[in-house]
């Protein structure tokens, strides 16, 4: 897979950001075209629960057709985890509807010696008999209220339950949904794929 292409300054840049957020996290989004960005824009958090999750605002999303009118495009959307791993979390894969952008996660947990991880994040939908039997056979977790989450690393075997499905999707992946009250499902469950990207600081 190639690489992408990060110019030092906005990688400082992404780490500044998250370094003046914390112990909030942070979000942007970074502009560029052939898989190497241009520019960085940072954004607004306006997600309820900041210490724990992020949501670009529309504002700065929308930016996105001033960049394709200009023959560039949005190549990649960044946010920061203050206490936990670069990697991407059950809530990231829910939120993740830009399957042909790169998530970059630039983790704090050793505040000296930041990490930025790059990663695509494919999801598809299931039906909902399906999710309604994975959830009798899988430890899902409650990862929000009412949103739940399954990981499959790659260095574990395959659950029965999901041999079919690992067979069109393969580790790493998370399996996500939400519920309303009364713990029926809402929007559509998903399967995510978790692909990492790597990234050239240059």
């Amino acid at each position: 897979m190639k690489p992408f292409r990060l110019p030092r300054a906005l990688a400082e840049e992404i780490v500044a950001h998250a370094r003046e957020g914390h112990p909030e996290e942070v979000c942007g989004i970074l502009r560029g075209r052939d898989g190497r960005a241009i520019a960085l824009y940072r954004a607004r958090n306006i997600a309820e629960d900041r210490l724990e999750n992020y949501t670009v605002d529309p504002q700065t999303l929308l930016r996105q057709f001033e960049f394709e009118e200009q023959g560039d495009s949005l190549v990649a959307i960044y946010h920061s985890h203050p206490v936990s791993e670069a990697y991407p979390s059950a809530t990231d894969a829910w939120n993740a509807h830009y399957p042909e952008s790169v998530y970059l996660i630039c983790s704090l947990v050793q505040p000296e010696s930041p990490v930025l991880r790059g990663f695509y994040l494919v999801s598809e939908p299931l039906e909902e008999e399906d999710v309604e039997a994975l959830r009798q056979a899988l430890p899902f977790q409650e990862v929000r209220r009412r949103l739940f989450g399954y990981h499959q690393p790659p260095s574990t075997s395959i659950p029965p339950a999901l041999r079919e499905l690992a067979g069109r999707v393969p580790a790493p992946f998370y399996i996500v949904f939400a519920t309303d009250e009364h713990g029926n499902l809402v929007e559509d469950a998903r399967v995510v794929r978790v692909v990492e990207v790597p990234v050239a600081v240059e």
